[in-house]
């Protein structure tokens, strides 16, 4: 009997490449492509733009995906420090200063990527079904931007460009992004500051809309919940432990640096929790990577070491670890 089978990635910035090289080995293990294997995709921030990406159509092969998943993670590779410029030294010390009264970074990099990647499609041309966030502040309201309102509704047909622009803007990294939706001018910030892990919203999703609707199994029927299997992906949690000490000294200075990832946390893990309650065992499974080392935790970090470091964790603690694998190919059986 076929499934109806979601895929799910956080926000995180350039740990992205996590989700990526988990993918790499699902489309090991199964011999299929990402979009052969899932009916709808979901994603925040980075994880937005992985979802954009795996749903593009080739322009010369419209039936095909415009890029392997290699090509994104080349992306990731060659391109991160276009979007996040790697500083050292003074550049470090100037950055923090700057940081207090502007976005880190410029939004010329990551708009140069996204315009050589992502194109002018739209989000109703998309493969397969997406799903991906970001909060309007001009109206503050969290936005889903999804294939299902698209196929209908023309004013919400947004461009990948756009939608991928809108997610990514992380409050203290990149500007908010403004663009017409709907009809109405949307001033959107990163998803991540209410569902950095999109997976929540995509089972609501399927829950309302499942039935005579735009979302049916490739049989052509109605999605029952009881056909729902989840893939949710994490982009890695840096576990510091906060002291008691500094929870009750800290000052506006010193929580703005953790704040960011405090909340992505509690976040990510309260939507574990309830798609835990919600689903049955065995259609839900998530994956992600303990960050230990602060070097290495920020999500805007393009340096090669750091990259190196997400990877080798990826592997010794998912792909590599032999219960988390049979965990995976056991999943992975049960989609069809």
């Amino acid at each position: 009997m076929p499934t109806f089978n979601i895929l799910a990635i956080d926000g995180g910035g350039l740990r992205g490449i996590i989700p990526i090289h988990i993918l790499q080995k699902v489309e090991e293990l199964t011999g299929k492509k990402i979009q052969d294997s899932f009916d709808m995709i979901a994603g925040t921030s980075t994880g937005g733009f992985i979802a954009g990406c795996l749903t593009l159509r080739d322009e010369q092969h419209p039936d095909q995906p415009k890029f392997t998943l290699q090509q994104i993670a080349d992306i990731y590779t060659t391109k991160g420090n276009i979007i996040f410029p790697v500083k050292s030294g003074l550049g470090k010390l100037i950055l923090k200063a700057t940081n207090l009264f502007a976005p880190a970074y410029s939004p010329k990099g990551l708009d140069k990527v996204l315009r050589q990647y992502v194109s002018d499609q739209k989000i109703k041309d998309a493969q397969r079904p997406l799903l991906i966030s970001c909060y309007d502040i001009s109206s503050n309201q969290p936005v889903f931007f999804k294939s299902s309102e698209a196929a209908g509704d023309e004013s919400a047909n947004a461009k990948v460009y756009d939608v991928c622009r809108a997610t990514s803007a992380a409050p203290t990294y990149l500007p908010a992004y403004s663009f017409r939706y709907k009809n109405k001018q949307l001033t959107g910030i990163d998803g991540g500051v209410y569902v950095n892990n999109p997976t929540m919203a995509a089972l609501a999703e399927i829950t309302r809309w499942g039935h005579g609707g735009f979302y049916k199994k490739r049989d052509g029927t109605d999605v029952e919940t009881s056909d729902v299997r989840i893939l949710s992906l994490g982009t890695g949690n840096y576990e510091y432990p906060i002291t008691e000490k500094e929870a009750v000294s800290w000052g506006q200075l010193q929580w703005i640096s953790q704040i960011t990832d405090i909340m992505m946390k509690g976040v990510n893990k309260t939507t574990n929790y309830e798609v835990n309650q919600m689903t049955d065992e065995g259609k839900y499974l998530r994956l992600n990577v303990a960050i230990t080392e602060e070097k290495y935790s920020d999500m805007a970090d393009a340096s090669e070491a750091t990259r190196q470091y997400l990877m080798q964790q990826t592997d010794a603690q998912l792909i590599n670890k032999p219960e988390v694998l049979e965990s995976l190919k056991k999943f992975l059986a049960g989609i069809s």
